[in-house]
């Protein structure tokens, strides 16, 4: 049966049914009808909830595992400035000024001015927007400690505003506060602004004493901060002095609006939707099997006491068997959307996939907001129903009439392109991208026409692109050293495995014959991020590295010096290198090096089966020009010594239960295969690394050099 008769047919089935029966309904069974649709409407727009909301909160959780990273990034750059800075002599002279000075309006910075973001309880307990200078940092000492103790450490931190605004500029909605108190009695913070209470005592805080027991950065619970009264998560770690005793602890401050202004709800749920940040409780707790919410939506309100701890609360459902259940699927990394009672009211329950981060995403909107438009959609349809029923009787005989004249005429506008689009197909599937089509109806058709017309070039230019990336990992993976050097007395090898077609991991070889006879340099890299443009600045980074080895290879600083110079021009702010370079030098069995931010090195001792760290000495690459490297070592390698250079992709590795790979197991595994070839302990360590990892996919790419001294 051809298409124009199908049209007749359906186009009267279409018309004429639904006026036969609805002449011959009456009143009850147009609101039987009415009922029918509204039902209908509810399911929808029930689906359709939730289909939105699993896709919000998918894409949410993203957004917020993304923030937590360059947080944590950023706050591991501010701790490294600071314990830069405190290594440092205090420069000649510093300019400060107290929390006191900005209450008072003295000698406050040009720049002070009313914040957009910043701001404190007024005496109704409504908002004030507070003064803060972005080019100053406020000084406060905590109550005993004299000026004149301290004054050496006032001066050390006196340039860290030039690092806070860095890194704020690098997330400026997630970060609220930058500030480091120390041990000592001093506290700095950035932007600088006033309002600490006399008796402000930053080392008996909740984030200090945390960080300082954990020893490395952690993400606190929620706090009332000082001088906003607002509630914050904080992201602290400690800092030490260059004889590794803890010296104080640095943070970063996330305000609530920061983390939940990524979301956005229609605007029909968002005044009755409550939105959190939920994680499990700890075995051995109270809160063991349970769901604590760790942040709040609704606590944006500023509170009175700064002194009084965020009680941590449960969240619950009458539904406990729907709750296990939600909370299984969710540390199991499976985000989803649940419909069951919250606080006694039926509601839609979306959450995010927690897995290895723990923290997971919660939105709650009641049902009734959901199929709010159905209930009055219910009432319209009755009253358009009804209305229509006196009006079929009289169109039912000329609707006959008009469909099937519209049917016979608009058949062939149909047809037509639909044999022009089946022929142009079917060329197209045949690999010829430039079939094309001319419709020219006006309606659904041409534009489904200028659809398949734009299809064969982008066919055709996806193709192209396959094959461009495809060169590109050629040419990276011939940009890396194809064997190991044979160097007398030592065992290396090395490789690089990436988690995309291209990467930002670096190692390479160098012979540095014109400096010394055997001398070999050995590079370790760490591009931020990975793909195309990863791969580009390590290509760049490997050019003037090989370019400069030589004619710099007596003096690693200045190496470096030039190598950040190139990098600094090359890179677009937010992106940067880590670097590890050493030379070996087998007359000596000797290794010197120089690390920009780049992760120790390992050195496995084995005399007495101890490890040491070959620390960096200085920032990453690309990010500060003045920047300055400095050379370390040489330190003298024994027989059978080991020393693994490698980037964090092993040791951050993680498995399906959040777990971390960490330097605990890599120390491990270099230990139990310290008999073994260079290869077989590289192979070992990548081994152990995707072992660990199971089923979860690569997420950073891995680079490993292992050095063995021969006996």
């Amino acid at each position: 049966m051809k298409i124009r008769w199908k049209l007749l047919i359906l186009l009267l089935c279409i018309s004429l049914a639904p006026l036969i029966v609805a002449s011959g309904l009456h009143r009850v069974s147009a609101r039987r009808l009415g009922n029918h649709l509204a039902s209908g409407t509810r399911e929808v727009l029930a689906d359709s909830a939730r289909r939105y909301l699993q896709r919000a909160v998918q894409d949410y959780g993203r957004i917020l595992g993304h923030n937590k990273e360059a947080l944590e990034l950023a706050l591991n750059i501010q701790g490294r400035e600071v314990e830069r800075r405190l290594a440092a002599q205090p420069p000649a002279t510093s300019d400060l000024l107290w929390s006191k000075d900005y209450d008072a309006g003295i000698g406050v910075p040009a720049d002070m001015a009313a914040s957009a973001k910043h701001f404190s309880a007024g005496p109704d307990g409504g908002l004030i927007p507070m003064q803060v200078a972005y080019t100053r940092q406020v000084y406060f000492l905590v109550r005993g400690t004299a000026p004149e103790a301290v004054a050496a450490d006032l001066a050390r931190l006196s340039t860290m505003p030039e690092v806070y605004r860095f890194l704020y500029r690098t997330n400026p909605q997630m970060i609220h506060w930058q500030y480091t108190a120390l041990e000592s009695g001093v506290h700095t913070s950035f932007p600088g602004h006033g309002g600490y209470p006399d008796d402000y005592d930053p080392r008996t805080r909740l984030w200090y004493l945390t960080a300082k027991g954990a020893g490395t950065f952690v993400w606190g619970s929620p706090i009332v901060d000082v001088t906003t009264r607002q509630i914050m998560l904080t992201l602290s770690r400690p800092v030490h002095r260059p004889d590794r005793t803890f010296a104080g602890v640095t943070s970063i401050d996330v305000p609530l609006r920061g983390i939940f202004g990524e979301l956005e709800l229609p605007a029909e749920w968002s005044e009755s939707a409550e939105t959190m940040l939920v994680f499990p409780g700890e075995t051995g707790t109270e809160g063991e099997g349970k769901l604590l919410i760790l942040a709040q939506a609704s606590w944006g309100e500023p509170r009175r006491d700064w002194r009084a701890p965020v009680e941590l609360e449960v969240l619950e459902s009458d539904d406990t068997g729907q709750m296990q259940a939600l909370m299984a699927e969710a540390t199991a990394g499976r985000a989803g959307v649940r419909r069951m009672p919250y606080r006694g009211d039926d509601a839609f329950w979306a959450y995010g996939a927690g897995g290895r981060h723990g923290v997971f995403p919660v939105v709650i909107v009641p049902y009734e907001r959901v199929v709010a438009r159905a209930v009055s959609a219910e009432q319209y349809v009755l009253r358009k129903t009804i209305e229509g029923l006196r009006n079929t009787g009289v169109a039912l005989l000329g609707v006959v009439g008009v469909v099937t004249v519209i049917a016979l005429v608009s058949s062939r506008s149909v047809t037509r392109p639909v044999r022009q689009l089946a022929e142009a197909a079917r060329r197209l599937s045949g690999g010829d991208y430039q079939a094309r089509v001319d419709i020219r109806t006006g309606d659904e058709l041409q534009q489904l026409g200028e659809v398949f017309n734009d299809t064969g070039p982008k066919l055709a230019e996806h193709e192209r692109m396959q094959h461009a990336l495809a060169v590109a990992m050629e040419v990276q993976q011939h940009l890396l050293p194809q064997e190991a050097p044979k160097l007398v007395g030592f065992d290396i090898a090395g490789k690089s495995v990436y988690c995309d077609e291209t990467g930002g991991d670096y190692y390479d070889f160098i012979d540095l014959i014109e400096i010394g006879k055997g001398k070999l340099g050995i590079a370790v890299g760490d591009v931020t991020g990975h793909g195309i443009a990863a791969a580009l600045l390590m290509a760049s980074a490997r050019g003037v590295l090989r370019s400069h080895a030589a004619r710099h290879g007596s003096d690693l600083g200045e190496l470096f010096g030039a190598l950040n110079e190139h990098l600094v021009q090359d890179t677009s702010e937010g992106r940067f290198m880590t670097l590890f370079y050493g030379v070996l030098d087998p007359a000596a069995r000797s290794l010197s090096w120089t690390s920009g931010g780049h992760d120790p090195a390992l050195w496995l001792r084995r005399r007495d089966g101890a490890f040491e760290d070959l620390p960096n000495t200085g920032v990453p690459l690309g990010i500060l020009t003045e920047a300055t490297h400095t050379q370390a070592g040489p330190i003298t390698l024994d027989s059978s010594d080991i020393v693994a250079i490698g980037t964090d992709g092993i040791w951050e590795a993680h498995n399906a239960a959040g777990e971390m790979f960490g330097k605990a197991r890599l120390r491990d595994v270099l230990s139990a295969c310290a008999e073994r070839t260079a290869q077989q302990i590289h192979d070992a360590v990548v081994d152990a690394v995707n072992q660990f990892r199971g089923t979860e996919p690569q997420e950073d790419d891995i680079t490993l050099v292992i050095i063995k001294t021969l006996e």
